[in-house]
């Protein structure tokens, strides 16, 4: 018995014409797939080409609103130095600025105009040290001492510039301080202050000798044109003060009263003017007794007051006897003899006013004439 095998064929085996197909059909797969990849990548590098040139492109720009920006801040600038050169020339300032750190100064065309320097001249290192010099002026040394303000502060000085003219000028400035506060710059406006300068002299000098005329004229106003002593005006305002002190302080205060002895007789038999010179000896004599805080007066004719501040009756009866006896040995004139003087003297009390004290010496003097003259009583 004859047993038959049929032919069984692989399913994954493909006769020669399915194999030819297929292989054909991948072939243009991969053409296809290739032809893809060339037009991204070609996308690619026209997108970076087109992104570089957008950069170009935005870089020029921005470089030409950067040039055109600075050519307009340049404009600006150059605008705002001629507006500054013109208001300092128009104002008479100067600006001055100082670095600390490396002390350089910066001089505008204003302030070399102030030292008599032609703005256009440009300086060398040591010129602006040099015409600060010249003028005996140290601004940074003064800078320096101002070193701690903080608001704006001024100083003045004399100059004498290049062009032979004396000037003023006045210096406000200001300590510029940075993030850890010490000064990285000094800035100073400097002004030609002449003519305020020359009217605050001249102020001054007319107020000086305003005072000093009305000190002459007080002085005339209570000062005895003959003998150069207090007139009675003065003695009886200083002797108010000194009684007023005395109460306050229970200091002692004595009051001396003294005239010539007859000394109308010296007019009658020598003359006025001869009696005049009698009075101014007697005034020179008394003032040579008296002590520097005394006051010597006269207060009449031949009338003259002695006040002794912080005198005891001791001391008054000895400086009154010393005077009497220097008068009366000292005070010839001429042909005029030595004459002699009667003195009464008190000492300040309770309640007493300047009047009371006066009352009480003249009645003390009165006592020592009717006693005989040329001598020295005390009041009761």
């Amino acid at each position: 018995m004859s047993i038959t095998i049929p032919l069984i064929y692989s399913a994954n085996v493909a006769p020669a014409s399915t194999a030819t197909s297929m292989a054909e059909k991948g072939s243009a797969i991969g053409a296809a797939v290739g032809s893809d990849i060339l037009v991204v990548a070609c996308i690619a590098l026209g997108l970076l080409a087109l992104s570089a040139f957008a950069n170009v492109w935005v870089a020029r720009r921005e470089t030409r609103n950067a040039a055109r920006l600075a050519r307009s801040r340049a404009a600006g600038m150059h605008d705002l130095l001629r507006t500054m050169r013109m208001a300092e020339s128009i104002a008479g300032i100067g600006v001055w600025q100082y670095d600390p750190k490396t002390g350089t100064q910066q001089w505008s065309d204003g302030l070399k105009r102030l030292f008599g320097i032609d703005p256009e001249e440009e300086f060398v290192e040591g010129d602006a040290e040099t015409l600060l010099f010249a003028n005996d002026i140290d601004l940074i040394g003064k800078v320096k001492e101002r070193r701690a303000e903080t608001d704006p502060y001024s100083l003045q000085f004399d100059i004498f510039g290049f062009d032979a003219v004396a000037r003023s000028i006045s210096v406000h400035a200001c300590n510029l301080m940075d993030a850890q506060g010490d000064i990285h710059r000094v800035v100073a406006v400097v002004r030609d202050a002449t003519e305020q300068v020359q009217r605050e002299r001249e102020l001054k000098s007319s107020r000086e000798e305003a005072i000093h005329e009305a000190r002459e004229a007080r002085i005339l106003a209570e000062t005895d044109s003959l003998t150069g002593l207090a007139n009675r005006r003065r003695v009886m305002a200083e002797l108010d003060r000194m009684v007023i002190d005395a109460r306050v302080t229970s200091m002692p205060l004595v009051l001396v009263m003294f005239d010539i002895d007859r000394f109308k007789r010296v007019n009658d038999t020598y003359g006025h003017p001869a009696g005049d010179e009698v009075l101014q000896q007697v005034a020179r004599l008394a003032q040579s007794q008296a002590r520097d805080n005394d006051l010597i007066g006269r207060v009449g004719g031949e009338e003259f007051v002695w006040i002794i501040p912080g005198g005891s009756d001791t001391m008054a009866r000895m400086m009154s006897e010393r005077l009497r006896q220097t008068i009366s040995s000292s005070s010839g004139v001429g042909a005029v003899p030595n004459v002699t003087i009667s003195v009464g003297y008190t000492s300040i009390q309770a309640g007493d006013t300047a009047l009371s004290l006066f009352a009480r010496a003249d009645t003390a003097l009165y006592d020592a004439k009717h006693s005989g003259r040329n001598q020295v009583r005390m009041a009761a």
